[in-house]
């Protein structure tokens, strides 16, 4: 009795990432994280220039220096995203999404 083994030699999926290894891996969350923080900054200043006010004490501080806003959302936004791991950084843009979104319907209700 013969024991006959079959290769199978599926055919791989290409993708723009693969070619490139683990090197782009994580890109579009990292990314997704950074363009997040800058829209809830970028939401904030027009509340603010419209006359509302910041709701969190910690940002309603560092609104008036230009320094301390730079750190704390630009710096460090960059530092988490280049050192945490991709996947980790999930949470924070579900919960960064929420901010978001929250600053949008505040200013449509400001509006309307």
């Amino acid at each position: 009795m013969a024991v006959v083994w079959q290769v199978s030699r599926a055919r791989p999926r290409l993708s723009i990432w693969e070619g490139q290894g683990k090197r782009y891996e994580g890109v579009p969350l990292r990314v997704s994280y950074l363009l997040l923080q800058q829209l809830d900054l970028v939401l904030t200043l027009v509340a603010i220039s419209l006359g509302l006010s910041e709701l969190n004490p910690l940002m309603r501080n560092m609104l008036t220096s230009l320094p301390q806003l730079l750190v704390a959302k630009v710096a460090i936004p960059l530092l988490i995203a280049w050192r945490v791991p991709s996947k980790l950084l999930i949470p924070a843009i579900l919960l960064l999404a929420v901010v978001v979104g929250w600053n949008v319907k505040e200013l449509l209700v400001f509006f309307f």
